[in-house]
């Protein structure tokens, strides 16, 4: 008696369950399937660093909250929290790029000194000291640190080569020659490293702990590869071409896909993985910033205007935030040619970095 007593009561409860069920059900798919709309990317801040020289490639240790700007003859460390120098690595004559190591210990810095020898210098990043010398070939630029292989990868512009050095002992194992010029080279940080050869319309991959180059892929009709960026996750490589486009190239097959237009005198480009955003900076002071709505479509999304001169860049994965440096610029005044004169020229005091954030 009792069981059917219970029967005709969930009979009752049962169409009122289930449409309070299909309510919420309906609500959370509503929820689902409306995009969260995220606040807009903005200057927030610029740090007044000052100092004299121009600069060079960035590079970020978002866990530590370090920020590393080549600085001609030296390295400026901020700490981003702040926007305050931490201290500077000196004793180098000529820098253009750095790279650091995953255990968080040293820095690799290529130093071409006056162009008649080059190395790398290695610094400890507690201490802010040089630690080692390490000769590459002539001209080194652009360098990767290689978590894969424990390997330093330099890449040398006058030699056209690669120079790979083991970073447990600080030696090189193995020059590979290249057949162009070397530019932008950048890791997927799981033992390939891609450089661009600009005047070839190429990119190369190579294997540091084979030591070899495993493929090169023609870009056509993308010419003039600059700067690079990664998102290895999807085996997909972003660069700019001279012809004023972005496109995207798979890293399994080299095949090239177009993104949109890229500003003239665009400078660096890095993607941000957790949103898929690609940020370009360009010498106007113009940072563009398009979303991968899928591997092969792509939207620009926004433009936020900085300071003309900053398209030295690089993105954090952590707080997402680009940190862009320029400086202001007037005329050489010092004793000098005609074409240098008239070059716009950093005002000694007026460098600084601007933080772009939503």
């Amino acid at each position: 008696m009792k069981n059917l007593r219970l029967q005709k009561l969930i009979a009752k409860l049962l169409p009122s369950t289930l449409l309070l069920a299909g309510i919420a059900a309906a609500t959370h798919l509503l929820h689902a399937a409306s995009p969260t709309v995220l606040p807009k990317f903005h200057v927030q801040d610029q740090w007044n660093l000052g100092g004299k020289g121009g600069w060079g490639f960035l590079v970020l240790d978002a866990p530590a909250h370090r920020l590393y700007i080549p600085r001609t003859n030296r390295v400026m460390v901020v700490d981003t929290d702040t926007g305050k120098l931490i201290g500077e690595v000196e004793d180098m004559k000529n820098i253009r790029d750095i790279a650091l190591d995953s255990s968080g210990k040293f820095g690799y810095v290529t130093d071409p000194t006056d162009g008649t020898a080059g190395f790398v210098r290695v610094f400890d990043r507690a201490t802010l000291k040089v630690v080692a010398s390490i000769p590459t070939g002539a001209i080194p630029a652009a360098i990767v640190f290689d978590p894969a292989s424990n390997s330093v990868v330099a890449f040398n512009s006058h030699s056209h080569s690669v120079t790979i050095i083991d970073a447990a002992t600080n030696q090189v194992t193995a020059t590979i020659p290249l057949t162009s010029r070397p530019a932008s080279a950048i890791t997927d940080g799981k033992g390939a490293i891609f450089v661009a050869l600009p005047a070839l319309g190429q990119i190369t991959r190579i294997d540091p702990a084979a030591k070899k180059i495993t493929a090169s892929w023609q870009l056509t009709p993308c010419t003039g590869p600059a700067g690079l960026a990664s998102d290895a996750a999807h085996h997909q490589l972003f660069t700019t071409c001279e012809d004023h486009k972005l496109v995207s190239v798979d890293t399994d097959t080299g095949r090239l896909t177009p993104i949109g237009d890229a500003p003239p005198n665009t400078g660096d480009i890095d993607f941000d993985a957790r949103h898929n955003l690609l940020f370009v900076a360009d010498a106007t002071g113009t940072l563009s910033i398009f979303r991968r709505d899928g591997l092969a479509k792509y939207s620009r999304i926004q433009q936020v205007s900085t300071q003309p001169g900053a398209r030295t860049m690089i993105v954090s994965q952590k707080d997402d935030r680009a940190y862009l440096v320029t400086s202001k610029f007037g005329q050489n005044t010092s004793a000098t040619s005609e074409e240098l004169k008239f070059r716009p020229t950093p005002v000694p005091g007026t460098f600084s970095v601007i933080v772009v954030g939503r």
